[in-house]
């Protein structure tokens, strides 16, 4: 099963192949994130007694969208089982906006560029 993520607004969406960052996931940075305030960042909705059954030491992959404005893209469950047990921190490997855009399904600058703007 292919692994995706996407946002969208009113203009359109943006879609990332999470399953071929996942591939090239060793070549990026990891960095230390405050859990609660990912957390506020990202709301979760998803099934909570899945969520507590993940594995948190497996780093989330969070996304700059542009300048000072990231997306968590992968480990929402991971996420709130971290906040949820009472870790302050949690790890995740971070992509600029120049590296996490040759994952973006059909890609075009100005979509793109609109979409993060309303989002």
């Amino acid at each position: 099963m292919e692994q995706k993520y996407q946002i969208g607004t009113i203009s359109g969406k943006i879609i990332w192949d999470v399953e071929k960052i996942q591939k090239d996931i060793s070549q990026y940075v990891i960095k230390e994130y405050n859990t609660f305030q990912l957390l506020e960042e990202n709301p979760f909705y998803g099934n909570e007694q899945y969520a507590m059954s993940t594995d948190i030491s497996i780093p989330l992959i969070v996304v700059e969208l542009k300048k000072g404005k990231e997306k968590l893209i992968d480990g929402n469950h991971r996420l709130f089982k971290a906040n949820k047990s009472g870790h302050k921190t949690i790890a995740a490997h971070y992509l600029s906006e120049e590296e996490h855009k040759k994952y973006i399904v059909e890609y075009d600058e100005k979509l793109y560029e609109k979409i993060v703007e309303e989002f």
